[in-house]
């Protein structure tokens, strides 16, 4: 299929096209907003109460979770939104922001916050992908202190990918003044010891990924500990294996960071194994 063909804005649908943010919303003025990217497979929207949840929780935050719809609308947004733009893969993209107000910090009167979605067809990484693998680059977090919020705030995310792509790499993974590791750009970040999986420790500088626990099921199904631990730049290097976790990329190896070699250099077998029982349980063929 081509685009989409519609958007769900402020209580309906419209045809794409015409689907229009005003110039003084929040979220485009003031990043007074936050959104979520939820996946679709076989022709079914995957963990929409995990993402929900996150988009309540991080809405709250910012004083606007009476934009985000009830457990009920969600259900009814998508299934009509997968209706008129029916994708056996792809991603169901949402967004709330603070609402239409004349631009300043605190508007006198506090507008009604704005909620919008739409679907794209997207195709999810497959074996011969995850066979590749990507390259990553470190580099020193100029974030603000609340990443655990899915803000539109991603300049810097965007700033570390097009640095990352200019180095042949496919991630930047952000590191604290500490060297201690937070997370990819657009992903978390974990690492396989022996029969260890290890994730680094959930901070305000960290989104709490919905891919990630899912994957960490697994892998305890598999017999592996799963440990959430303080993780530096030399122990992610030095580990086993390194992969990144996200809707999009689902379980990535890292074959490299900063041009040094994770193991050997290649997808490991607990990555692979990983990935593919998360494959199966989306039902990718």
């Amino acid at each position: 299929m081509g685009g989409p063909s519609v958007a769900w804005m402020d209580g309906g649908l419209v045809p794409f096209g015409e689907a229009r943010v005003p110039i003084e919303d929040r979220g485009l003025q003031l990043a007074e907003s936050v959104y979520e990217v939820i996946a679709i497979t076989g022709g079914r929207v995957r963990m929409l109460d995990a993402h929900a949840r996150r988009m309540q929780a991080g809405a709250a935050e910012l004083g606007i979770a009476d934009g985000v719809p009830d457990d009920e609308s969600w259900e009814r947004i998508a299934g009509e939104l997968c209706a008129r733009d029916p994708v056996r893969e792809g991603l169901l993209y949402a967004q709330v922001s603070g609402g239409v107000a004349p631009r300043a910090h605190v508007p006198k009167e506090r507008p009604r916050p704005s909620f919008w979605a739409y679907v794209r067809a997207y195709r999810f990484p497959r074996e011969a992908d995850v066979a590749r693998g990507l390259r990553a680059v470190t580099q020193l977090d100029p974030r603000w202190g609340r990443c655990d919020l899915k803000t539109v705030m991603l300049l810097p995310a965007v700033i570390a990918k097009r640095a990352a792509a200019a180095r042949g790499a496919g991630e930047a993974i952000f590191v604290g003044p500490e060297g201690e590791v937070r997370e990819g750009a657009s992903s978390n970040v974990l690492l396989v010891e022996g029969r260890t999986l290890v994730s680094p420790v959930q901070t305000s500088h960290l989104l709490p990924g919905t891919t990630s626990p899912r994957i960490q099921g697994l892998a305890a199904d598999a017999g592996l500990d799963v440990r959430a631990e303080a993780v530096s730049v030399d122990r992610l290097r030095a580990a086993d294996e390194v992969f990144v976790a996200s809707t999009t990329f689902l379980v990535m190896p890292i074959t490299h960071v900063d041009g040094e070699p994770i193991g050997r250099g290649t997808a490991g077998p607990i990555t692979a194994d990983l990935a593919g029982r998360l494959r199966d349980d989306l039902e990718l063929d």
